[in-house]
């Protein structure tokens, strides 16, 4: 719990994590090594990305993808025999795969990672196991660096559409353009395209749904005179943190507490990464496809969406400030939900031993639930005042339906 504190704290005061050294990994061994490279290079990963450089929440998912299906690729390479001129160090393997994706995206931390993969590399007997883990590391990252080359990331798209009833503009306070609107049309990492997935859309303005949902966090997402119970303002801001950060250190301290072998390691950290990106994939292009208005915006002008059980209320303030992006689906729900579908398939259980942190709150929360968790997740949305029920509904399908095809498909 203690890694998971510092981690975030971090975070919010710029200084700079050195996760624990690798343990030295004996050519001779006869049990396969631990997980230690995978869980410290995941930390490393979090640190380059939201420590040295403020990287946008959504984007992330994809670069922490990339990585983990290097190190993963790295590992099973090293691991199953597949070097004919022997064994490979899959320590060090993992560290240069990692190492080597990080560096190509985040060359400002070049220093940084070659100061943390000396570390490991440093640790490790010289031997000829050890310098076929190199190259094999070197390669699986040139691997994925050059599948995603032209995937679309930073393509020059911009979000137009036109601010009528029922679609997204900017909100209040601070009327940003959409982020990154580019994110939806990237090339998937292991889904076919951002369309494979298609939940059944937003209710229409005029239904019966729409307007239980609209009057539903219109109560409970409030900034004053709310539904809320104290207990449900406090879910609300402990899931008001880095969603990405969130689900990747209680994966980070799951795997330190309950040991496994470097190859179960890798796998698991590639099907979560793998899979939360090409849910946020799929929620950015329904973001940008449907372009839903914001509770807020559908509050303010709730006179012109045509349904008598909705009623305006120009004054009305969300618990939180909305995000710069369309409201259809949540990307916070599909970054978790395809976390606790992952985690279910990895280990064949809802049952979980899961401490989840807030940088937001300072607490922490133990889960022995999956579901416990989604929900608790769930209905924080909607008590900030920030979604509907309904997009939450459909980016749980989103999140899940891709950690099921992300696991089908990962070798």
């Amino acid at each position: 719990m203690r890694s998971i504190r510092i981690l975030s704290a971090a975070v919010c005061s710029g200084a700079l994590l050195v996760g624990p050294v690798a343990a030295p990994e004996s050519a001779s061994a006869k049990q396969p090594p631990s997980a230690t490279v995978i869980t410290r290079w995941s930390a490393i990963g979090l640190r380059t990305l939201f420590v040295e450089r403020s990287t946008p929440i959504p984007t992330s998912t994809l670069f922490l993808g990339f990585m983990s299906l290097a190190v993963h690729d790295a590992v099973t390479t090293a691991s199953k025999g597949i070097v004919r001129r022997g064994h490979a160090s899959a320590d060090a393997a993992a560290a240069v795969a990692a190492h080597d994706v990080l560096a190509e995206y985040f060359p400002a931390s070049t220093a940084n990672l070659d100061a943390d993969l000396a570390v490991d590399i440093d640790a490790i007997s010289s031997s000829p196991a050890k310098t076929r883990g190199i190259d094999i590391g070197h390669q699986s990252a040139a691997e994925m660096i050059a599948s995603r080359v032209g995937d679309g990331r930073d393509a020059p798209i911009l979000y137009t559409k036109a601010p009528v009833v029922g679609i997204w503009r900017p909100t209040p306070p601070t009327n940003t353009a959409m982020l990154v609107p580019w994110l939806g049309f990237v090339k998937p990492l292991l889904l076919d395209s951002a369309t494979q997935i298609q939940p059944d859309g937003p209710d229409g303005l005029t239904s019966a749904d729409y307007a239980a949902d609209f009057n539903e966090v219109k109560l409970m997402g409030s900034l004053n005179n709310s539904g809320r119970s104290p207990a449900q303002t406090d879910t609300a801001l402990f899931y008001n943190f880095n969603s990405v950060m969130q689900m990747q250190e209680a994966l980070i301290d799951l795997v330190t507490r309950h040991p496994m072998d470097i190859v179960s390691a890798s796998r698991r950290f590639a099907q979560v990464n793998a899979s939360v990106a090409d849910a946020v994939i799929t929620c950015w292009r329904l973001k940008f496809d449907v372009g839903r208005w914001r509770p807020i915006t559908a509050i303010h002008q709730a006179a012109a969406d045509g349904n008598p059980a909705t009623a305006l209320d120009p004054s009305w303030a969300s618990l939180f400030d909305t995000p710069p992006y369309p409201e259809y689906v949540s990307g916070h729900a599909s970054v978790t939900n395809a976390f606790t579908q992952s985690l279910r398939l990895a280990f064949g259980s809802n049952t979980t031993d899961l401490n989840v942190y807030s940088g937001v709150t300072g607490t922490t929360r133990h889960y022995t639930s999956l579901d416990a968790l989604s929900e608790d997740a769930f209905n924080a949305r909607i008590w900030l005042g920030i979604h509907f029920r309904d997009a939450m509904e459909d980016a749980v399908f989103v999140g899940e339906r891709a950690a099921t095809i992300v696991d089908r498909r990962l070798r």
